[in-house]
């Protein structure tokens, strides 16, 4: 296919699960898109130390593979995300279960990030298709610097065919979702902003994320506000996912959690891919549109208090306008995760764990109506401008951007840094001489270029 491409001159996109949500990341108009769909093995090592993984599997699919025989791996989080309307293949793909490629090669957060690091970092090989249509075998020892690229690279240097992941030992994972009312919110950001500082350094089997949503304008968790009409202050809600890695309920890591009072509580014992299914209940319906935006900033309680009354504040200005869903989630980066990160040479994502911890803030909204595009679009925007410039201003800014959450109107790549978007660029012209990856493949964040939509909503 990249030969007969090549030769005519025709565009192309390869599509995994689908991750990013935005027109055109892993399809494409007037060109051929190759669904990975067939490339399902999943082959454990008589060692069971890795396992052959194929970028047509979902997370889901892999965690079931490897339980078999007691293992997992550093992969997705949830069951299933939204995927753009216009970037699908079918109907049926739009609540698509996360898929192999875009998550790693993008970066990758993972339950097990704090002791692991993300998901990229613990891909032992890759096998890639490269613009000579060649299959090569990617590892620290082999092309070790296409290794080091791919691990946030994206889908800039050749076609992955299949994921060797290191698996691990794994049981039982204690975890799951709580749900909090408004008087629990200075509670809530004490608990996430201390397990980012103080915690996970002493616990790396940890992971926390806090989810933010005003539920009264939305049509998300309908069976919830059914259940819970009759809770003071239902309307803004903080969604807690707690998990740790050994079947231990209520770790001392959790302590700042145990005064909070929720209104709803899934924790208990499951396998991994249970977990990534218990994430995905009661997600939203899905909507006829969607966007993603990430940015980081350095962890600091006071913020964390300016980020969540921005956020609301802005949020009311499209309180008249039909929504699915508005969402802002708060997701450290932990220092003990950055450590992990520089094994094997490192990755491409420029992470340094001596300015630590950071944390990722992201959004996702949806919504039916093409017509409100531009609402959600400027009313996220307005909220990254706000907290960064009052981030600058307090020295807690960070450049970087996870490709994985970043808009059309994003450069991730380039949040990696001037130097590795120079090494990237590099290494694309060594094994890509006439740029086919960049050219014939146009979609999703190239290494040459910036955001994929310049103009700024």
């Amino acid at each position: 296919m990249v030969l007969i491409s090549r030769l005519y001159q025709c565009p192309f996109a390869v599509k995994g699960g689908g991750h990013a949500a935005f027109a055109g990341a892993s399809s494409i108009e007037h060109g051929i898109t190759i669904s990975m769909e067939n490339f399902k093995q999943a082959k454990v090592a008589a060692n069971k130390q890795t396992v052959d993984i194929g970028p047509g599997l979902r997370w889901i699919d892999v965690y079931k593979a490897v339980e078999v025989d007691g293992l997992s791996v550093v992969g997705g989080r949830v069951r299933s995300l939204n995927a753009s309307r216009l970037d699908r293949i079918t109907d049926c793909e739009q609540m698509a279960p996360v898929g192999v490629p875009g998550l790693t090669l993008g970066g990758g957060i993972a339950h097990f990030s704090n002791k692991f690091g993300w998901a990229c970092d613990n891909v032992a090989s890759f096998e890639l298709v490269t613009a000579s249509g060649v299959p090569i075998t990617i590892s620290a020892t082999s092309y070790s610097d296409l290794y080091w690229a791919l691990r946030g690279g994206g889908n800039n240097f050749g076609v992955v065919t299949n994921f060797k992941l290191n698996a691990f030992p794994q049981g039982d994972l204690w975890g799951g979702q709580r749900m909090y009312t408004e008087d629990q919110f200075t509670g809530v950001l004490d608990a996430i902003s201390e397990f980012a500082i103080t915690g996970s350094p002493k616990d790396l089997d940890a992971a926390q994320i806090v989810v933010r949503a005003h539920l009264d304008d939305s049509k998300w968790y309908t069976d919830l506000l059914q259940t819970f009409a009759s809770a003071p202050g239902l309307g803004k809600l903080a969604f807690a996912n707690l998990h740790y890695a050994k079947p231990i309920a209520n770790a001392p890591v959790f302590a700042p959690w145990a005064n909070l009072t929720s209104i709803d509580d899934t924790t208990g014992f499951r396998p991994m891919s249970g977990m990534a299914d218990l994430l995905n209940q009661g997600a939203p319906a899905p909507g006829a549109f969607e966007t993603w935006w990430g940015i980081s900033l350095k962890m600091d309680r006071s913020l964390l208090t300016f980020v969540i009354d921005t956020f609301y504040e802005q949020e009311a200005t499209v309180a008249d306008v039909e929504k699915i869903l508005l969402i802002m989630a708060i997701q450290p980066i932990t220092t003990s995760a950055m450590k992990a990160m520089q094994k094997n040479g490192g990755n491409a994502l420029g992470l340094n764990p001596s300015g630590g911890p950071y944390f990722v803030l992201n959004f996702n909204a949806a919504w039916n109506d093409a017509t409100d595009e531009s609402k959600y679009h400027h009313v996220i925007n307005n909220v990254i401008q706000i907290v960064k410039a009052e981030a600058k201003k307090r020295g807690l800014d960070n450049d970087f951007m996870y490709l994985n959450y970043a808009s059309e109107y994003q450069d991730p790549i380039g949040s990696y840094g001037a130097a590795n978007k120079a090494r990237l660029q590099s290494i694309s012209k060594k094994y890509d001489p006439t740029q086919v990856f960049q050219h014939l493949q146009p979609g999703g964040f190239k290494v040459t270029k910036g955001a994929p939509n310049p103009v700024s909503p």
